[in-house]
């Protein structure tokens, strides 16, 4: 569906889309359909036109809003459209009306007809959806119209319409464009028995996750063709004309109209594609129906997205990402250690460095949307860092200690949410029934929230699920705690489950954001609980009782031995569905594991595809065993954005701080050679290093 405004000679320009691009997120897009991309007749202006000054207001159905500004888009690699900012739906609290306004330049445009005319620099608002609701669907679209000066009729707010007008100017985020843009917009021809379709430079928004991802291409004169009779082309250079080596096709998942002969083909970015620039095309039907575009839109395939990479635990090491790839490595733990954080590159080129600090650091989280770390010291101390900057010391709220088998803390770690640019802390609350709980900062303003004071222990590891609109909190009561939270990512309601099981103390948590399915490591034994968030059943807590929550849940036994059992768990966020396990407080053991690729429905129990275990990780550079580390836990995954693969990283611990980093390839791993009818890694026969499964930096 699409607004139009009553105005004398409108003239489209492009159109403001919610593109829900996971089962989780979705993004309001906006594609400028001028100059290059124009899409004549529908779409005619022939000069380039840029937005500024945006203002972009998105009601919720809790009745809070949010606005966002052009510093919240990121630059389409067609140089010209605007990917959107990102918004949860997996939650309860979804978007059920936008309202977008700003300006345009240049105010001189030739509209199509050779004949230069003026303009008005303002834009007309468009709106999306109703703020009494229901939530916008997928493919609601604005097409925003630009006019002659002085001919806009803007109607009046109404009770169902939430209008603001207004703008402020925002820094704008460049993307790196492709450096092959500009073989787009030539485009081979297609056969001359096909109609011809002409697609819009890039595809909307213009990155997505292999695997995960639901992007749209804008076309213009296809025909009237069900979607599964559209086949999108998705390939390393453009395929129009015949195939190409590395293609993949899949079909259109939907159709939505956009105006006159132009629409949105919808399909999902197939699994088998590796991270990197594809272009896409379209073709379908035969004989005199045939049909096939005459270009291709480009497409960036990433195996991660920003909103993915807050999917982490808190843990003792965070992970900064960008073309050099950082940890931030405590040099204490809650029992004692040393004051101080080092800076270690992973991947790229550099050599760590130190930043000091006044208190014993236990626990380092990095925004991925921002690159800025917050670190938690066992005091009420929190980091701010900029690169190997600290930026600024704030204090919690903790008024005490809160206890676990590893030990005590005032501060006990932190999780960043990249969506909402919150950081979460979990504390020590003397008024507290369980002595915990969480306490949410405001990365923008570095305002802290009131702490949400926890009826059952706070995990010793929380996790985000942003797109889920949750904080993971398993704790060592074993409740398998859920925290609600907010669009704007405050704290709300805790939710327990003690059905699960699992055989030991609950002790992290972790999650495959793509898919929902939520883990807990289980302290002393060789267990991992799993249950589906993507089935997950919500009770309302009553009176001053706090709410409960199930799902298809199972419990896994790994083999082999890890020390004080499965502490540390993490999944690399992203499309590969893989994580890592380890124990603490010494040993050399470490797994693997496969998650499924898609959501479970119809009750499907959660389980592990497969798991290798690695009985002992070789010795350090050094020549010392490695040693795995304490509280709060000395491992994390991610996903390189320079490879697209996921790894694992653990601390080694055998001088009493970290001295090495374990960077260690799953998919290797996983692929390496077992002993028969085992999970074990064959290591007599399977070199973990010289295979490259495993490598070593050094942590000074």
């Amino acid at each position: 569906m699409f607004s139009q405004w009553a105005a004398a000679g409108p003239i489209a320009i492009g159109y403001m889309s919610f593109d829900v691009t996971s089962g989780t997120t979705a993004q309001f897009d906006i594609a400028n359909l001028t100059g290059p991309n124009a899409l004549a007749p529908d779409f005619p202006v022939a000069t380039p036109l840029a937005f500024n000054a945006l203002n972009l207001l998105v009601t919720f159905s809790d009745g809070t809003t949010h606005t966002f500004g052009l510093s919240d888009f990121t630059l389409s690699v067609d140089g010209m459209s605007l990917d959107g900012p990102t918004v949860a739906i997996g939650g309860t609290t979804l978007p059920v009306a936008a309202t977008l306004s700003g300006l345009v330049g240049p105010t001189s445009i030739d509209p199509g007809t050779g004949t230069m005319m003026d303009i008005d620099a303002a834009f007309s608002p468009v709106m999306l959806g109703d703020i009494h609701g229901p939530a916008l669907d997928d493919g609601a679209l604005g097409v925003i119209y630009v006019h002659e000066p002085g001919t806009v009729t803007v109607p009046e707010p109404s009770s169902a319409w939430l209008i603001l007008i207004g703008a402020a100017a925002f820094g704008l985020r460049r993307r790196a464009r492709s450096a092959a843009l500009v073989a787009l917009l030539a485009g081979a021809g297609t056969a001359s028995a096909a109609i011809p379709v002409k697609l819009a430079a890039a595809s909307i928004p213009s990155s997505g996750v292999v695997g995960v991802s639901f992007v749209k291409v804008t076309a213009m004169g296809l025909p009237a063709v069900a979607p599964a009779g559209v086949m999108v082309t998705i390939a390393p250079t453009c395929a129009v004309g015949g195939p190409v080596a590395g293609q993949a096709i899949t079909p259109a998942s939907s159709i939505i109209p956009v105006i006159g002969s132009t629409s949105q083909v919808r399909f999902q970015i197939p699994a088998a594609l590796n991270q990197g620039t594809y272009y896409v095309s379209l073709s379908g039907g035969s004989g005199a129906g045939a049909f096939a575009s005459t270009n291709c839109s480009v497409l960036n395939v990433t195996t991660s997205n920003t909103t993915l990479n807050s999917c982490l635990p808190t843990s003792s090491l965070a992970v900064a990402l960008g073309p050099t790839v950082t940890a931030y490595v405590p040099n204490g733990w809650w029992g004692g250690g040393a004051t101080g954080i080092q800076v270690v590159p992973i991947e790229g080129a550099g050599a760590p460095t130190s930043i000091s600090t006044a208190g014993i650091v236990n626990s380092c989280s990095s925004n991925p949307s921002t690159g800025q770390a917050v670190c938690t010291a066992n005091t009420n101390d929190v980091y701010l860092i900029n690169g190997h900057t600290l930026t600024n010391t704030l204090l919690s709220s903790a008024t005490g200690n809160a206890f676990f088998s590893g030990g005590g803390c005032r501060n006990c770690g932190v999780a960043v949410n990249g969506l909402t640019n919150t950081a979460y802390i979990t504390v020590g609350l003397s008024d507290s029934a369980s002595g915990s709980g969480i306490q949410a900062l405001n990365l923008a303003t570095n305002a802290f929230g009131t702490p949400l004071r926890l009826r059952h222990i706070v995990s010793e590891n929380i996790s985000v699920d942003a797109g889920r609109n949750l904080l993971l909190t398993p704790g060592e009561d074993n409740s398998y705690g859920l925290v609600r939270l907010s669009s704007a990512g405050d704290l709300l309601t805790e939710f327990e489950n003690s059905t699960i099981g699992g055989g030991g103390e609950y002790d992290s948590s972790a999650s495959d954001c793509t898919t929902g399915i939520a883990l807990a490591s289980n302290e002393f034994t060789s267990n991992v609980s799993m249950a589906d968030l993507n089935q997950a059943s919500f009770i309302p807590g009553s009176g001053s009782g706090i709410g409960s929550w199930t799902s298809p849940h199972n419990v896994v036994t790994l083999d082999g031995s890890f020390a004080a059992g499965i502490s540390g768990i993490s999944v690399a966020p992203g499309g590969q569905h893989m994580g890592i396990l380890t124990g603490e407080f010494g040993g050399q053991s470490f797994a693997v594991f496969q998650l499924p690729a898609t959501p479970a429905t119809g009750g499907t129990v959660p389980a592990l595809v497969d798991y290798a275990v690695v009985n002992t990780l070789p010795n350090t550079p050094d020549g010392a065993s490695f040693t795995a580390g304490f509280d709060p836990h000395t491992i994390t995954a991610y996903t390189s954005p320079n490879d697209g693969r996921a790894y694992g990283v653990i601390a080694d611990w055998a001088t009493g701080t970290p001295s090495w980093l374990a960077v260690i390839d799953l998919k290797k791993i996983q692929g390496a050679p077992r002993i028969a009818g085992t999970h074990t890694v064959d290591t007599s026969v399977y070199d973990v290093l010289a295979s490259g499964a495993v490598r070593y930096v050094a942590v000074h």
